[in-house]
């Protein structure tokens, strides 16, 4: 009875030792990733223990079945190399989980998740990235943790022997057993298993984000059906949240301020991948890396305060082309029986007799992007397998390439046209060979990224200085935005509105000339483009009713936007960052606060009503 009693405690500690030290180099390799005390260190040990315990009754399952097992018949060598194999196994698992975990971390802010794992669809464009350099010392971490676990599971973790005890203990001791694995895995006796909820402790994200168990994360999405019809944002009752949503988009008046000197434009969208406000000067952020967009700026309308929905390319194009929000745990563009329902603005151009074309300098089939934009009927579709191109990053190919390519496909194509670009030299591991203008960081990344955004910026200039040389500039407007912004090189937490805000710039021979060189203080976000466009041309806006017109100064001003399992949503007079697993205020208002409340509830009705909608979208024929 001893050595089975000191086979399970050794079962134990060994995995409760696996998931420490996972724990601490998710900590090591995110050192740089936030700034918070030794207190606040083993807080996050100490809020992991009851969720690792679940997770080590969850991998020692099989073991304790074959324990019990072998409770019964006399083969202890079976039920030794079941444990043994099933350990070795479950370590492979584990590691490569945690290691991905903190290379996820170190880009998206977050763990694999939902939207992490859809990318699996897209073999071609996720293993370039997986295989990059910067990605090599996972490599080595997982298989030093291989071998050493390996290793230490042969030292720690005992043989099995059948204890000599009658069959009636037996029978009771499986029960047990089976008892503590269930209570263990559960969490404990309470009412409610364990979620997120008792690791997510800290305004740190790198704390709470360590104190998940990777493993125990992994089995809690597979868990979740496919297509769950229950909303997990549910703050109020359904009319009040709607009646939350009249009052937060309510609009006094209709009115528009006119920046167009005609109301049929050539339209040209950029999506700048990656651009974050952190590295643009005229925005604060720091000088030098961006010059050219400075100089840009200077000759249409500048938003200085613009924000990103979400953190992911096909998010922001939602947003602009549909209006539709980032949700923190689903994206509806990868449901086809869905994102063909969305409202579009090449659905609108095309009935206005537009030319509507999409080019980009990467994979069109990437996050079902073509699918989503021929649902639209976008007449003309480029991506890298349909022009030529010299030099290539993980991503696509170079943005001097993209930007020649489409200057000369514009230079073809019948006026009036919609279209649209997206950069791709920017996106992470920002591999591409430019020249290397910042070097000093002791981050290397933060200087990559740095310089691929100093060359995008050159780009994206000579670009528009050539354009500026065609006939069809003059009665053309450009809308130069992000698609998103990145933690780079500030470390920026997920959540905070620092990781949203990014440049937007109207500019163009379409815009009337005594907007060039203003600046628009106004929030606004991606989902604001649309009503702001369709106004100005004199169309209806009433298809995306939740864009709002920056030029009309009856609109309510705000942005909001959605991270890992929360949103943010900034007014001119107030912030809030509302964390779903925290179940509060990351900002940690006072309670006292009447207008942080207001813009809570708000944020929560938008969120609620918005996710809902999502989950409708299955119903609508």
């Amino acid at each position: 009875m001893k050595q089975l009693l000191k086979l399970v405690s050794q079962l134990l500690l060994f995995w409760m030792l696996f998931f420490f030290i996972q724990r601490l180099l998710f900590l090591g390799i995110n050192f740089s990733s936030d700034h918070y005390t030794f207190t606040e260190f083993w807080l996050c040990h100490l809020k992991a223990l009851p969720m690792d315990i679940a997770t080590t009754c969850y991998v020692s399952a099989i073991p304790v079945l074959a324990i019990i097992i072998g409770l019964f018949i006399q083969r202890p060598t079976l039920i030794n190399s079941i444990i043994r194999i099933e350990t070795v196994v479950m370590v492979v698992i584990c590691s490569i989980i945690g290691s991905g975990d903190a290379g996820l971390f170190k880009v998206w802010g977050t763990k694999i998740n939902s939207k992490a794992l859809s990318y699996f669809a897209y073999p071609d464009e996720v293993l370039p990235t997986v295989m990059a350099w910067e990605n090599i010392g996972l490599f080595l971490i997982i298989l030093a943790q291989i071998i050493f676990f390996y290793w230490l599971s042969k030292k720690l973790i005992g043989p099995f022997e059948k204890p000599s005890i009658p069959v009636w203990q037996n029978v009771l001791l499986s029960l047990v057993l089976i008892g503590l694995t269930v209570i263990g895995i559960r969490g404990g006796t309470q009412p409610v298993p364990i979620n997120r909820n008792w690791v997510f402790f800290s305004k740190h994200s790198v704390l709470n984000f360590a104190s998940l168990n990777g493993f125990w994360n992994i089995a809690e999405l597979a868990a979740r059906p496919l297509e769950s019809r229950n909303n997990p944002y549910q703050y109020f009752k359904p009319e009040e949240a709607k009646l939350l949503l009249k009052q937060l988009y309510n609009t006094p008046a209709d009115t528009t301020e006119s920046i167009l000197n005609t109301d049929r434009p050539n339209i040209v969208i950029i999506f700048l991948e990656s651009w974050a406000g952190d590295v643009i000067g005229c925005l604060d952020g720091e000088k030098g890396v961006a010059p050219k967009f400075d100089e840009l700026a200077k000759e249409g309308i500048l938003f200085r305060n613009f924000y990103s929905t979400g953190f992911r390319t096909e998010q922001g194009m939602l947003a602009v082309l549909s209006a539709y929000p980032a949700q923190p745990v689903s994206s509806i563009i990868q449901d086809f029986g869905k994102f063909s329902k969305l409202p579009n603005l090449y659905k609108v151009m095309n009935e206005q007799g537009y030319h509507t074309s999409f080019y980009t300098g990467g994979r069109l089939q990437f996050d079902n992007i073509e699918a989503y934009l021929r649902a639209a009927g976008v007449q003309t579709m480029v991506g890298e397998t349909q022009f030529p191109i010299q030099k290539r990053t993980l991503w696509g190919a170079y943005d001097d390439e993209t930007f020649a390519m489409y200057l000369s496909a514009l230079n073809q194509t019948q006026q009036p046209f919609f279209s649209a670009l997206t950069t791709m030299t920017t996106h992470e591991w920002y591999d591409a060979d430019v020249p290397q203008h910042f070097t000093r960081d002791p981050d290397h990344v933060n200087d990559k990224y740095r310089n691929t955004m100093h060359y995008a910026d050159s780009c994206l200039y000579t670009y528009i200085k050539q354009a500026q040389q065609q006939p069809w500039y003059e009665n053309t407007l450009f809308i130069l935005v992000a698609d998103h912004a990145c933690k780079f090189p500030k470390g920026r937490n997920n959540f905070e509105a620092g990781r949203h805000h990014i440049p937007m710039v109207l500019m163009g021979g379409a815009l009337k000339k005594t907007y060039a060189g203003t600046v628009n203080t106004r929030v606004a976000s991606h989902l604001d483009i649309a009503a702001t466009l369709l106004a100005q041309m004199k169309l209806p806006t009433n298809n995306f009713p939740h864009s709002k017109n920056i030029f009309n100064k009856y609109a309510p001003a705000f942005a909001y936007y959605a991270f890992d399992n929360g949103f943010g949503i900034i007014a001119a007079d107030k912030q809030v960052i509302y964390d779903h697993n925290q179940q509060k205020d990351v900002l940690e208002h006072i309670l006292s606060d009447s207008l942080a409340e207001r813009w809570q509830n708000w944020g929560k009705a938008f969120l609620q009503t918005k996710f809902q909608e999502n989950l409708d979208y299955a119903e609508k024929k």
